[in-house]
Protein backbone atom coordinates (compact mmCIF):
# COMPACT_ATOMS: atom_id res chain seq x y z
CA UNK A 1 0.00 0.00 0.00
CA UNK A 2 1.20 3.38 -0.79
CA UNK A 3 1.23 6.23 1.67
CA UNK A 4 1.59 9.99 1.52
CA UNK A 5 5.76 10.48 3.38
CA UNK A 6 4.67 14.03 4.28
CA UNK A 7 1.97 12.77 7.31
CA UNK A 8 2.92 10.77 10.06
CA UNK A 9 1.48 7.38 10.95
CA UNK A 10 0.98 4.28 12.89
CA UNK A 11 -0.86 0.66 12.60
CA UNK A 12 -3.85 -0.02 15.11
CA UNK A 13 -4.43 -3.55 13.09
CA UNK A 14 -2.82 -5.62 11.23
CA UNK A 15 -4.50 -9.05 10.18
CA UNK A 16 -4.98 -11.76 7.30
CA UNK A 17 -6.95 -14.96 6.59
CA UNK A 18 -5.15 -17.98 5.27
CA UNK A 19 -5.81 -21.17 5.29
CA UNK A 20 -5.10 -23.27 8.49
CA UNK A 21 -3.61 -26.47 6.44
CA UNK A 22 -1.22 -24.30 5.69
CA UNK A 23 2.20 -23.65 8.06
CA UNK A 24 5.90 -23.45 8.29
CA UNK A 25 5.83 -19.45 6.84
CA UNK A 26 6.92 -15.97 8.65
CA UNK A 27 4.60 -13.71 7.58
CA UNK A 28 5.39 -9.83 8.47
CA UNK A 29 4.85 -6.29 8.05
CA UNK A 30 7.22 -4.09 6.41
CA UNK A 31 7.68 -0.24 6.09
CA UNK A 32 9.69 1.45 2.90
CA UNK A 33 10.92 4.94 3.22
CA UNK A 34 13.25 5.88 0.50
CA UNK A 35 15.75 3.07 -0.15
CA UNK A 36 15.13 1.43 3.03
CA UNK A 37 13.03 -1.16 4.36
CA UNK A 38 12.29 -1.72 8.04
CA UNK A 39 10.25 -4.47 9.81
CA UNK A 40 6.96 -3.57 11.82
CA UNK A 41 5.40 -6.85 12.83
CA UNK A 42 5.65 -10.33 12.14
CA UNK A 43 4.52 -14.05 13.44
CA UNK A 44 5.64 -17.71 12.56
CA UNK A 45 2.76 -19.85 11.22
CA UNK A 46 2.65 -22.99 13.22
CA UNK A 47 0.36 -26.03 12.92
CA UNK A 48 -3.14 -25.07 14.40
CA UNK A 49 -3.14 -21.30 13.50
CA UNK A 50 -6.13 -19.37 13.60
CA UNK A 51 -7.66 -18.57 9.81
CA UNK A 52 -7.48 -14.89 10.91
CA UNK A 53 -4.13 -13.96 12.21
CA UNK A 54 -3.40 -10.81 14.12
CA UNK A 55 -0.18 -9.15 13.67
CA UNK A 56 -1.13 -6.09 15.42
CA UNK A 57 -3.95 -5.67 17.26
CA UNK A 58 -5.12 -2.34 18.93
CA UNK A 59 -2.81 -1.72 22.08
CA UNK A 60 -0.30 -4.43 20.91
CA UNK A 61 2.15 -5.44 18.27
CA UNK A 62 2.95 -9.31 18.77
CA UNK A 63 6.69 -8.92 17.77
CA UNK A 64 7.98 -6.18 19.64
CA UNK A 65 5.03 -6.05 22.46
CA UNK A 66 4.96 -2.77 22.11
CA UNK A 67 1.77 -0.78 22.81
CA UNK A 68 2.43 1.35 19.74
CA UNK A 69 3.56 0.36 16.52
CA UNK A 70 4.87 3.64 14.46
CA UNK A 71 5.88 3.99 10.81
CA UNK A 72 9.31 5.50 10.31
CA UNK A 73 9.58 9.13 9.20
CA UNK A 74 8.58 9.97 5.64
CA UNK A 75 7.21 5.99 4.87
CA UNK A 76 5.81 5.91 1.45
CA UNK A 77 4.14 2.37 1.84
CA UNK A 78 3.84 -0.93 3.55
CA UNK A 79 4.56 -4.72 2.33
CA UNK A 80 3.08 -7.53 3.85
CA UNK A 81 6.18 -10.54 2.89
CA UNK A 82 5.91 -13.59 3.27
CA UNK A 83 8.79 -16.55 3.46
CA UNK A 84 9.45 -19.44 5.08
CA UNK A 85 9.26 -23.43 3.49
CA UNK A 86 5.09 -23.63 3.03
CA UNK A 87 3.49 -27.13 4.22
CA UNK A 88 0.55 -28.27 3.62
CA UNK A 89 -1.31 -30.26 5.98
CA UNK A 90 -3.74 -31.75 3.77
CA UNK A 91 -1.64 -33.23 1.04
CA UNK A 92 0.75 -33.39 3.79
CA UNK A 93 3.75 -32.50 1.68
CA UNK A 94 5.54 -29.38 1.07
CA UNK A 95 3.75 -26.36 -1.57
CA UNK A 96 5.11 -24.43 -3.72
CA UNK A 97 4.47 -20.37 -3.19
CA UNK A 98 2.36 -20.83 -5.99
CA UNK A 99 0.19 -23.39 -3.87
CA UNK A 100 0.45 -21.39 -0.70
CA UNK A 101 -0.80 -17.95 -2.03
CA UNK A 102 -4.13 -19.62 -3.18
CA UNK A 103 -5.18 -20.34 0.56
CA UNK A 104 -4.25 -16.50 1.36
CA UNK A 105 -7.50 -14.68 1.86
CA UNK A 106 -6.92 -11.18 2.33
CA UNK A 107 -5.93 -8.75 4.56
CA UNK A 108 -6.97 -6.32 7.52
CA UNK A 109 -4.74 -2.34 7.64
CA UNK A 110 -5.96 0.05 9.75
CA UNK A 111 -3.52 3.10 10.13
CA UNK A 112 -3.59 5.84 12.26
CA UNK A 113 -3.04 9.13 10.46
CA UNK A 114 -1.48 12.29 12.17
Amino acid sequence: FELEPSRRYSVDLMSFRVDTCIYGISVGLFAYFGPYVVQISALFLGIGHAEEVSLIKPGVNFLTMESISMLPPKCNGVVLVAWGWPYDEKKDEDVTWTEAKKSYHGMKLVLNQY
